[in-house]
């Protein structure tokens, strides 16, 4: 794996800076509409289930303890 991540590596330093701006828009691109995809299932989800803002805090406040150990 680590051989292929190098070669991926010499492969996109050898492009030109136009060519790696295309790959960057492109990766953009593809994640922006990833999000999308998750904000328009999130909010489809809060119509139908709605979550309180005490339970969304109560469980950012776990995720936190057991990450970091803070209260």
């Amino acid at each position: 794996m680590k051989s292929n991540l190098n070669e991926v590596w010499n492969l996109i330093d050898s492009l030109s800076f136009a060519e790696k701006k295309i790959i960057y828009k492109r990766m953009q691109n593809e994640i922006n509409n990833k999000l999308l995809e998750i904000v328009d299932k999130i909010n489809e989800r809060a119509d139908t289930d709605p979550i309180s803002l005490g339970d969304i805090t109560k469980e950012v406040e776990d995720v936190r303890r057991k990450r970091y150990g803070k209260n």
